[in-house]
Parts: structure tokens; sequence; C-alpha cells
């Protein structure tokens, strides 16, 4: 039999209301400054105040980037990027499926600066560290919130991942 290695988020908060606790992990982390990326469907639904508050109750602002679409483009991405050097934030917090938590992660490893998004895609070519890193996801099926993977759009018919385990988020809420 050959060996395998299994690697996921480190810590996991799971239970009724966990996500009520989203200050308190921020805190846990140093994130003063969250930027929450997420889709209008969840802040047209009234998912996304909530998620707000509870941040709220520990960070000194809380941005919001909720235009993320379903397979997200790389102008997404470079737009959440974009959303998060304005606000300044110091951490991300990815609320959603598994597009919306790609592309939460993959803004946190760009946050650096040390590279690219083209630079970044393939296995394990993500140089440097991210900002604190939470996801959250609404939907069952993807694993986004416990995989070192994320999936961008670069064409019309083609997409990217960026795989490394850089992408594992500090914690995952469920």
């Amino acid at each position: 039999m050959t060996g395998y290695r299994f690697n996921t988020a480190p810590e996991l908060r799971v239970g009724l209301g966990a996500a009520r606790e989203l200050g308190a992990y921020c805190a846990q982390l140093g994130i003063k400054r969250p930027l929450l990326v997420t889709d209008p469907g969840l802040v047209a639904v009234g998912l996304v105040a909530p998620v707000q508050e509870a941040m709220a109750a520990k960070c000194e602002r809380v941005a919001l980037f909720s235009e993320v679409t379903a397979d997200p483009a790389e102008s997404v991405v470079l737009d959440a990027l974009s959303a998060l050097q304005a606000g300044e934030a110091d951490g991300v917090v990815g609320l959603g499926g598994g597009s919306s938590m790609d592309v939460a992660k993959a803004i946190a490893v760009l946050a650096a600066g040390t590279q690219t998004l083209a630079e970044a895609y393939g296995v394990d070519q993500v140089v440097g560290g991210r900002l604190p890193l939470i996801l959250i996801p609404t939907t069952a099926g993807t694993g986004s919130e416990v995989t070192p993977v994320a999936v961008i759009t670069t064409g019309e018919t083609t997409k990217a991942g960026i795989s490394s385990p850089v992408l594992l988020p500090d914690i995952a809420v469920l």
C-alpha cells in the first residue's frame, strides 16, 4: 500500500451558532480590519448582515466585497484584491459557496504582494505567506473551506487552479 498525506484546516469551529463568534475568531488571529468576501445573492437573502455584525463586535471596521460570481473570473479576483487594499484589510473572511471561498483564498495570498495571480497558478507555486483567513461555507459539496485549492476562470472555457498548503484557512466555521 502506498502512503499518503492529508492536510486540512488547522482549526474547525462546528456547531449551531458558531458564526456568531466570528468577532472572537478575528481577534484570535489578530484581525482588526477584515474584508468579507461573498456574493450578491447572500446579501439579498440577509445572510451577510449577521456575519458583519458578529465581526463588528471585535473589529475596528468590516469591509465588504459582495461581487463574487459563479466560476469567478480573474477580473473578480483582482477587483476583490483592490477592495482589500483600498480598505487596508488585515485579514480575509470568505462566506458562501466554493466561488466566494476560492476568491477569498486567492486574495489572502495575493495581498502579500510577492507574486501575480498568473504566477500563483499550479501546484506549490505560491511564494510567501498570506493574510489571516477564515472560511464559512453556506453550501455542502465543494469542500473549499478545508482544501488547499482555489479555482479561477481564466477564459471563456478555461480554468486554472492554485494548489498550495498556504491556501488552507486558519479557521473554518461550519
